[in-house]
């Protein structure tokens, strides 16, 4: 008697499963917005959208300067990568089962899928090994030279984040003082703006001061700290670069030491589970966009990414459209009136199938045909990535801090808002007395404000509709709803957020942004060359090894030399009217010099609010003309 090879198949096979109630109206909305911003559009109201204008894309462009983003695409793509390896040989075992004409054992399958050198060599990558605990650890077998994998992996986290510490000192002392004095404060904020103004330049003129107090108690001139502003200028970037090259260095270790091994059950059920909810979310998406023309377009622009500088996907990998052969693939293996598992279950064939090389054997597996077959799968497996980071984005599901925060952003966004709390409770206790004895409720208030809720609700309170004309007059609200507002206003408002981003990532960010052209450098060559995925991990500490060292010669060289062709040391002269001179090569007091016309030009934008007054407009109606599309659910 002939059984059902499904009868047969191991549990330990790939199981594809539907999460109930996964894709709530808040993830599909996360999700089509992310598509949209993708692709250059942004949502306005209800399913409508329409193309971003430049001022949001340069703004955008500005912006992303920031380590977290780096941190998180690494975080995701390392995931969808072997993600996309388990579904090429999940394929591979469908064959073989057919060839054989009887399921496989749970042995070979294994060998086939689990274990074999495509999926183990995803799963061994750096950025797998660094942002998967749940798969790194002693509870699951490990062996001891891949325990020693991760401790090696973390100890390359730890060193990033001191790198980013030293990459920023200013900013990040900036957001310290700012998170620990007033938590939750939002970057738009005119509260923000303001305390950019008096920390700033606190944090200038301290510096100044103190490396004057420090010089004045030294004995030798020639004390490192003791040279002045210039010479703790460069010493940052040169420690920031020195860290990045051991972070490197530990990376590299955590890669020489990682091995092989079996994948056990507990790690099938976890990988299993990533490849059916990525899946799902691509499913919903795919069914909102079958048989509509505009949408698919929008997804092909989605998965070509952003900013279309260099392409995800190659002009051979595309019809005559512009769509991609994956995603047409994709559609054409679903039918709207089949069950979510059967379209998820024809999705992963149809995928697979995709991913699908010939490999060379016997006689024409020469080196370069090798070499030529893991290029051509590594090509294949970015596609399925390109699709995969439309519905698994930072964007859409941020993962939780541990996951992806290093030492800089736990001290700025969990340590500094903590002491704010704890500062906050300690104050409530002396309050207590005061309230018995003047009648008054200062104990409550301050236990309210030092409490999780309450911060949480007045965050919503922003986002309400129902509030929006308490809140039109708010700094944060008119700048994330420019639209509501008169054309004196809009332009007083690009202009102060302009200059705030100006401040921010230009001013401040000089050794993220030297970092961000050696990091994209290195992604460059590794893909162009490489046979597999370039570690994002490994490529931002070289970024920052190099970017730190450029930063520091320009500081040590080129500004001694400009200072000298000038007459004088690099300052602006005061004449006795500051406490001390304005250096030019102090970060701090030059944001804070910016910081003063950013804060007039927000308060003029304030007054030309109430002069013009509040449109409306809560729903985003889109100027007329302006072209616009729908993504229905």
């Amino acid at each position: 008697m002939h059984l059902n090879r499904a009868f047969w198949r191991p549990v330990v096979a790939l199981q594809i499963t539907v999460s109930p109630n996964m894709i709530t109206p808040a993830l599909d909305r996360g999700i089509k917005n992310n598509i949209a911003r993708k692709s250059g559009n942004k949502h306005v109201h209800g399913d409508v959208y329409k193309q971003r204008t430049a001022w949001k894309k340069i703004c955008d462009f500005v912006s992303s300067t920031r380590a977290i983003q780096v941190v998180a695409k690494a975080h995701f793509e390392s995931k969808q990568y072997s993600e996309a390896a388990i579904l090429r040989k999940d394929y591979q075992a469908t064959q073989k089962s057919d060839a054989l004409g009887r399921a496989l054992t749970e042995d070979e399958y294994d060998d086939t899928v689990w274990n074999s050198s495509g999926v183990q060599n995803r799963l061994m990558r750096e950025d797998y090994i660094r942002y998967s605990p749940n798969y790194y650890n002693k509870d699951n077998g490990h062996t001891s030279r891949n325990l020693w994998a991760r401790r090696f992996s973390k100890l390359s986290h730890a060193l990033h984040g001191l790198c980013e510490m030293n990459a920023a000192p200013t900013g990040m002392s900036y957001n310290v003082v700012r998170n620990a004095g007033a938590s939750g404060v939002d970057e738009k904020s005119t509260k923000n703006k303001i305390l950019m103004f008096g920390l700033l330049g606190f944090v200038g003129v301290a510096t100044t001061e103190l490396l004057s107090a420090i010089r004045g108690l030294s004995s030798n001139s020639a004390t490192f700290l003791g040279q002045g502003i210039l010479t703790l200028l460069i010493a940052f970037p040169v420690a920031s670069s020195a860290l990045g090259f051991l972070g490197f260095c530990a990376g590299l270790a955590s890669q020489i030491a990682v091995q092989k091994h079996k994948v056990n059950t507990k790690q099938k059920e976890n990988l299993s589970k990533d490849v059916s909810e990525n899946l799902q979310k691509i499913l919903s998406q795919l069914k909102s966009i079958k048989g509509k023309p505009e949408l698919i377009q929008i997804m092909a622009k989605a998965m070509q990414g952003k900013h279309h500088i260099l392409k995800k996907i190659k002009s051979n990998s595309l019809d005559a459209q512009g769509v991609p052969i994956v995603l047409n693939a994709a559609l054409a293996a679903i039918d709207p009136g089949k069950s979510d598992l059967e379209n998820m279950q024809a999705l992963k064939t149809a995928l697979g199938q995709y991913m699908q090389v010939e490999k060379p054997a016997g006689e024409s597996a020469t080196l370069w045909a090798r070499y030529r077959y893991a290029k051509a799968v590594t090509t294949k497996e970015s596609h399925y990535v390109a699709l995969a980071s439309t519905v698994d984005h930072m964007d859409v599901n941020n993962p939780h801090a541990k996951a992806i925060q290093d030492a800089r952003r736990q001290t700025e966004e969990i340590l500094a808002p903590a002491i704010h709390n704890f500062a906050l409770k300690t104050l409530a206790y002396p309050a207590a007395l005061l309230d018995r004895v003047a009648n008054t409720h200062i104990a409550p208030t301050l236990q309210k404000w030092a409490s999780e809720s309450y911060q949480k609700a007045h965050a919503k309170k922003m986002s309400d509709p129902s509030r929006a004309a308490k809140n039109c007059f708010k700094g944060e609200y008119m700048a994330k709803n420019i639209h509501q507002y008169g054309p004196v206003t809009r332009a007083c408002i690009k202009i102060a957020e302009g200059m705030r981003l100006f401040n921010m990532n230009v001013v401040l960010a000089s050794n993220a942004n030297l970092s961000r052209i050696f990091n994209n450098m290195a992604l460059f060559v590794n893909n162009a060359v490489g046979t597999s995925p370039a570690s994002r991990s490994m490529c931002n500490s070289l970024g920052r090894f190099f970017g730190g060292a450029v930063l520091a010669l320009i500081f040590g060289t080129f500004i001694p030399i400009a200072a000298d062709a000038t007459g004088g040391p690099s300052t602006v002269s005061t004449n006795g009217n500051f406490p001390v001179d304005f250096s030019m090569t102090n970060i701090g007091i030059l944001m804070f010099l910016l910081s003063a016309p950013t804060l007039l030009v927000q308060g003029l934008a304030h007054v030309a609010a109430r002069i013009e007054g509040w449109e409306g407009n809560i729903n985003k109606t889109p100027p007329a003309g302006v072209p616009t599309f729908r993504f229905a659910r």
